[in-house]
């Protein structure tokens, strides 16, 4: 059975640990594994969570920041927590959740996923990240951490929306979206539902296409940040599979810890059904066969910070991808 892992990120004093315990306190939670990470020698936030939660196998790893000093650590502990035995009477680990230092870039952490120890795991990834309701959302403009969060989300959570009216909640949700368009936006002000969508089982490819259509019609309106671009692009017809992956390749080193997120369904010469390509950072992972959605249109979204779709276009003006916005 497959496991859902989830990387549950989201600046400092976001919200995450909180959003986390509530869940686990749900009885439905009971196949849930934790990972807790933290920045520092005392595990505050592991602290909470254990006395919190009952029955829920935990770890704490209170070295260092997980993404930049302990991916091989990080390898060994979710091994370990796959493999422990469980209580008697109770199913295998359905998912596992690791609660990341509010420092740390999802994008490394994803890469260290890539190790042979978990590669046959065939573990499902989502990123939840958590949005502060209480904080200015412009205030995290020059932080490179936060901002990387919140372009590889899968999931965006708002938190503390108790603070906000309906009217604001809704405002807040659609910035976010605007920010990070790939990701599902948690709005719901009830608290218990809120949690629930936050760890609910990955969903299928989204309609990249239709949301390229819309970010193309809309390409006259400001972005909803000064420094992050939401860009869309489009393979020429015919392209091969070495020729696009070239590309790729170009993307990242251009941008390098500017790219913060890239999803693509891609037909290519070298392969029936169309490909779907994601991203966290420059950490790709493995392209996926389409096999049950041989009709997904093509579109390639790319999001990054602190660079326009000109400047990548004209760093490859002979590519087999065209920037268009």
């Amino acid at each position: 059975m497959a496991v859902d892992l989830f990387l549950l990120c989201g600046f400092l004093g976001s919200g995450k640990t909180t959003l986390l315990v509530d869940y686990l306190r749900d009885p439905e939670s009971r196949d849930t594994g934790v990972i807790v990470n933290e920045a520092g020698e005392v595990g505050v936030d592991g602290a909470i969570v254990a006395n919190d939660s009952d029955n829920v196998p935990m770890t704490l790893m209170a070295n260092g920041c997980v993404c930049c000093s302990l991916r091989s650590d990080l390898v060994y502990t979710l091994s370990a927590l796959l493999d422990a035995p469980r209580p008697e009477g109770a199913g295998p680990l359905a998912r596992v959740v690791l609660e990341c230092s509010g420092l740390s870039r999802p994008g490394p952490i994803i890469a260290s996923l890539a190790d042979p120890e978990l590669a046959g795991r065939g573990l499902r990834l989502t990123v939840v990240c958590t949005d502060d309701c209480a904080r200015d959302p412009d205030a995290l403009a020059e932080m490179d951490e936060a901002m990387a969060q919140f372009g590889a989300a899968h999931r965006i959570v708002l938190t503390k929306t108790d603070l906000l009216p309906p009217s604001g909640i809704e405002a807040r949700a659609l910035r976010a979206a605007a920010l990070n368009p790939l990701a599902a936006v948690v709005a719901d002000p009830d608290r218990r539902r809120a949690v629930q969508a936050a760890f609910a089982p990955s969903q299928g490819v989204a309609d990249l296409a239709g949301l390229a259509a819309r970010m193309l019609s809309a390409g006259g309106q400001s972005p909803a940040h000064p420094r992050i671009r939401v860009m869309a692009a489009r393979a020429r017809a015919g392209i091969s599979w070495t020729d696009f992956s070239e590309w790729l390749d170009n993307l990242a080193g251009l941008c390098g810890e500017r790219l913060l997120r890239v999803k693509a369904v891609v037909r290519v010469s070298d392969c029936e059904e169309p490909i779907l390509i994601q991203s966290v950072g420059s950490t790709f992972s493995a392209p996926q066969r389409l096999t049950r959605q041989p009709d997904a249109r093509d579109a390639i979204i790319v999001i990054a910070r602190d660079i326009e779709a000109d400047e990548i276009g004209a760093s490859a003006p002979g590519a087999a991808v065209e920037m268009l916005a």
